[in-house]
C-alpha cells in the first residue's frame, strides 16, 4: 500500500476532512445564532464580514443584505443611536426603550496583523431597570432614614417634654406640701423679728435713759449718785434687758436656721424643676437622695418614720441626678400613698461589684399580683381620677434603663412594697 494510501489525502480522507469542517461550521453558526446577543465580524473599514441571526432579527435585513455594509450604518438605520464612537465599551439606546451594551474587540491573524473587529451588542435592559429600581430604592430609603431620623428627633423632644411635664406635675401635687414647710420657718422668722423689733425699742429707750444719766453725773453729789444709778437700774428692771439680751442670740440663731431650711428647699425645688435631659455630671447618690426627701418631707412625715441606712464610702457615678432624683421622688411620694395611718419607709443604698443599689420599703398596702406586672406600662394608675398620670412609674422606669439600670420591685398585699435600683457605676 502506499504512502500516500495509508496516511496521505485519499479522496475520500479529503471528503471526510470537508464534512468535519462544514460540521464544525454548522455547530458554530448555529451556537452563535442561538444566543440572544448580536455578533458582528467586520474589517477595518467597519464593513460586516460575518454576523449571526440577532443582528437579522433587530434590523429586518436578512443575512445576504448585511454582509459588505458598514455596521454602525446598520445601526443607525435600525433604531439605534450611538452617541460616542470609537470606545471599546459603551451604552446605545433603541428606539424600542431598550438600552445595549456595545463591545469592539480587535481581531489579528496568526501574525499578529490587525485585519477587523469583533462587535458586540448585549441587551442591558433589564440589567438598567434594575439599576434604576435600586437607585429609587435607595434614595426611597435615604428618604425614609430622614423621615426618620426627623421623627427620632421629635421622639426625643417629646418624651422630653413629657418627662418635664411628669416632674412638673410631680412638684404641683406637692406644692401645698412645699409651701408649709416653707411657711413654717418664714413664720417663725417673722415671729422673730417682730420681736427683735420690740427689743430693740426697748433697748433704745434704755440707752436713752442710760445717755441722760451719763449727763447728769457730770458734777453730781453723793446724793443724786445714789440717785441716778437707782434711776438706771430700775429701768433696766422694767424693760427686762438682761431677758432680752440672752434671747436676742436665740432668736437670730433661730432665724438663721430657719432661712437656712428655706435655702435649702428652695434650691432642691430648682433642681427639680431644672429642664436637664441631657446633664450628665458627676454626683452622689446620698446627696441626691437627702435632697428628695427634703422636697417630699412633708407627704412623709405625718404618716411615717423615716429610716435612712445609707451605706459609707458610696462611689461617685456620672450620671443625671436631675432625673435619678425624680425616680426617687415618684418611689418615696408612692410610698407614703401606701401607708394608710402610721408607717414606715426606709431608704437604703450599697454598693457591690461595680453597681450601686438604691432600695426604697414601706410597710403599707402592698400591690396585687395582678397589679404589678403592670405598673410600669404607662399611664396606668390604681388612683382616682385627677390624682395622678399613670406617668411617674413608666417614666421612672425609662430612666433608670436610661442609666443602664435596673428598677425591680417586690410586694405583698397587707405586709408593703420594695422598689430596687441598681445602676452600673460610671467613672467620669
Amino acid at each position: 500500500m502506499t504512502k500516500n494510501g495509508i496516511n496521505g489525502d485519499s479522496p475520500s480522507g479529503k471528503e471526510n476532512k470537508q464534512n468535519q469542517i462544514l460540521k464544525a461550521k454548522t455547530e458554530w453558526e448555529e451556537s452563535v445564532d442561538s444566543i440572544d446577543d448580536v455578533m458582528i465580524l467586520a474589517n477595518l473599514e467597519n464593513k460586516i464580514l460575518r454576523c449571526n441571526k440577532m443582528l437579522c432579527s433587530l434590523t429586518g435585513k436578512n443575512y445576504t443584505e448585511l454582509l459588505g455594509e458598514k455596521w454602525d450604518d446598520i445601526f443607525s438605520g435600525s433604531g439605534f443611536k450611538i452617541e460616542t464612537k470609537g470606545q471599546e465599551h459603551v451604552e446605545i439606546s433603541h428606539q424600542s426603550g431598550n438600552w445595549f451594551h456595545l463591545n469592539t474587540r480587535t481581531v489579528t491573524n496568526k501574525k499578529n496583523v490587525v485585519y477587523g473587529n469583533v462587535i458586540y451588542l448585549h441587551n442591558v435592559t433589564k440589567l438598567k431597570n434594575a439599576r434604576k429600581e435600586i437607585e429609587i430604592t435607595k434614595n426611597n430609603l435615604e428618604k425614609k432614614n430622614l423621615e426618620l431620623e426627623n421623627a427620632y428627633t421629635d421622639l426625643k423632644k417629646a418624651q422630653s417634654q413629657i418627662l418635664q411635664q411628669e416632674k412638673m406635675a410631680s412638684i404641683g401635687q406637692l406644692a401645698a406640701g412645699i409651701a408649709h414647710e416653707i411657711n413654717n420657718p418664714v413664720g417663725f422668722i417673722m415671729s422673730n423679728l417682730n420681736s427683735l423689733q420690740k427689743y430693740m425699742n426697748k433697748i433704745v429707750e434704755f440707752l436713752k435713759v442710760q445717755s441722760l444719766a451719763i449727763s447728769d453725773l457730770a458734777s453730781p453729789s453723793k446724793k443724786d449718785i445714789d440717785s441716778i444709778m437707782n434711776n438706771v437700774s430700775q429701768k433696766q428692771k422694767s424693760l427686762d434687758l438682761d431677758y432680752i439680751l440672752g434671747d436676742i442670740e436665740n432668736l437670730i440663731k433661730e432665724s438663721l436656721d430657719g432661712t437656712n431650711r428655706v435655702k435649702v428647699i428652695v434650691q432642691d425645688l430648682k433642681s427639680f424643676a431644672r429642664v436637664d435631659e441631657s446633664e450628665h455630671k458627676v454626683a452622689n447618690i446620698n446627696t441626691g437622695l437627702n435632697s428628695t426627701i427634703n422636697i417630699v418631707w412633708n407627704e412623709i412625715k405625718y404618716k411615717a418614720t423615716l429610716k435612712k441606712e445609707f451605706g459609707d464610702n458610696i462611689p461617685m457615678i456620672k450620671c443625671n441626678p436631675g432625673q435619678l432624683n425624680q425616680v426617687f421622688m415618684n418611689i418615696l411620694v408612692n410610698a407614703s400613698q401606701a401607708i394608710e395611718k402610721q408607717g414606715e419607709i426606709t431608704v437604703k443604698t450599697w454598693h457591690d461589684n461595680g453597681h450601686i443599689y438604691v432600695s426604697i420599703s414601706d410597710n403599707g398596702s402592698g400591690i396585687p399580683e395582678k397589679t404589678l406586672n403592670n405598673i410600669f406600662d404607662p399611664f396606668f394608675t390604681t388612683k382616682e381620677v385627677g390624682s395622678g398620670t399613670g406617668l411617674g412609674l413608666s417614666i421612672a422606669y425609662d430612666i433608670i434603663k436610661k442609666h443602664n439600670g435596673e428598677l425591680k420591685v417586690e410586694s405583698k398585699v397587707g405586709q408593703g412594697t420594695t422598689f430596687t435600683i441598681e445602676i452600673p457605676i460610671v467613672a467620669e
